[in-house]
């Protein structure tokens, strides 16, 4: 299939997705640009694919022209429904990823991070250090806009993660399976450094500005604090999971040695 009109509705949808929260609700679809990004998509996940007359580069894996849309637009109109400053000629509409259940030993827990860059930074950081799966509070960072999706790198497809409406209620059912959960806080009775994580383990990170809520600090099991010279008050979110996840991979690769 070509499209070559700006009006065309496909081309509109895009615009919608890319652009309205809602509009990705209601579709239970999303935007994927650039080629690495979009070669990472499950085959099962593709709903559409757009690509500019001159992109010459792979498609998603398990992708069959007889089994999804393959749709050819004109560079500019590639340009129009871009998201980014310079397109790769790529651009997937992907079904919202099914619900999952969260197994494992080693989990973040984000309550109302805002922005897009760093929940998509925390995800890819997270992945690396062999995080089981990530829950989030509802008020958090869209997951799928844009920006979010492309800061992933491709992690949204292979870690876990849900979306919870009340995350003290995820904690107790966390606790009852022997999970023990610190709370990340400028207050914390603890440094890092001198908790024991090679048992189950969950960090609670908060809000970029605000920190945890008096709510969750209080609901974990201990609060713990990454000590800081000089003048700063505190580490961004993505800096602080990114510490407390290394920290406690290194614990475990130290203990399986």
């Amino acid at each position: 299939m070509r499209i070559t009109s700006f009006s065309n509705r496909m081309i509109r949808e895009v615009r919608e997705l890319l652009q309205k929260p809602r509009a990705r609700q209601k579709a239970g679809l999303f935007v994927s640009e650039g080629e690495r990004l979009c070669r990472e998509i499950p085959k099962d996940l593709v709903e559409r694919v757009f690509l500019s007359d001159s992109y010459r580069g792979s498609l998603p894996a398990g992708f069959r022209p007889k089994d999804h849309t393959l749709i050819r637009v004109p560079d500019e109109l590639m340009a129009h429904i871009s998201d980014t400053k310079h397109s790769q000629g790529i651009l997937v509409l992907v079904r919202m990823l099914p619900e999952r259940v969260l197994s494992g030993d080693f989990f973040l827990l984000l309550e109302s991070l805002q922005d897009p860059g760093n929940l998509g930074t925390i995800f890819r950081l997270a992945e690396a250090a062999g995080v089981n799966g990530i829950y989030m509070s509802s008020d958090c960072a869209d997951i799928y806009s844009p920006k979010l999706v492309r800061s992933t790198m491709g992690s949204l497809y292979r870690l876990p993660f849900r979306i919870v409406p009340d995350l003290k209620e995820t904690i107790a059912e966390l606790k009852k399976k022997g999970v023990r959960c610190f709370a990340s806080h400028l207050l914390g009775e603890k440094a890092h450094y001198d908790c024991d994580f090679r048992s189950p383990t969950a960090f609670l990170i908060g809000n970029e500005g605000r920190g945890l809520s008096p709510e969750l600090s209080e609901a974990a099991d201990i609060r713990l604090r990454i000590p800081m010279k000089g003048g700063v008050e505190s580490l961004n979110a993505a800096a602080a999971a990114a510490i407390l996840s290394y920290e406690t991979l290194r614990q475990r690769e130290k203990q399986e040695n």
